[in-house]
């Protein structure tokens, strides 16, 4: 979306509403529809936003300190919180977050609903000595074709 509107700030005026990514979405300032099927404009997106975003980061706590998933968790809460406490517009906080805060909304229901899973998975937990066998391309694509062949006659 970012790039859209690099675009569409060289081009001359009259082409811009054209390219405009926020022209389809908004009439004079007012948010009409957010142009994605099924996901409807929230007048009040930046508050819910930031009230999902608090729920994750008090959700997070379940899984270990240590873990790589809580870590990236936590740190992309507290930067889209940062940009959703800052004084910025709410079209200057879309384009900080590269996306519509309704599906930053949405994004953040999704991962509330992956924690207690992932807690469950513990996907952190391998066991001392475990080896993951790494399979080249190649070689599941022979593993592939082997399995589709018939056996030869004798």
């Amino acid at each position: 979306m970012a790039l859209l509107r690099q675009i569409a700030k060289a081009l001359p005026s009259q082409l811009r509403s054209h390219l405009n990514p926020r022209a389809a979405v908004c009439s004079r300032g007012v948010k009409t529809h957010t142009g994605i099927a099924g996901l409807d404009v929230d007048p009040n997106a930046r508050e819910n936003l930031r009230t999902h975003l608090e729920q994750a980061l008090v959700a997070i706590k379940v899984i270990p300190e240590e873990a790589e998933y809580r870590k990236n968790v936590e740190a992309t809460i507290n930067h889209k919180l940062q940009v959703v406490n800052s004084d910025v517009t709410d079209e200057e906080a879309e384009d900080q977050l590269d996306a519509q805060l309704e599906q930053y909304i949405k994004f953040v229901k999704d991962e509330l609903t992956l924690i207690p899973k992932m807690a469950v998975w513990a996907p952190w937990d391998v066991p001392a000595g475990h080896k993951v066998e790494v399979i080249e391309e190649q070689e599941v694509e022979t593993k592939q074709q082997n399995a589709t062949q018939t056996p030869g006659k004798k």
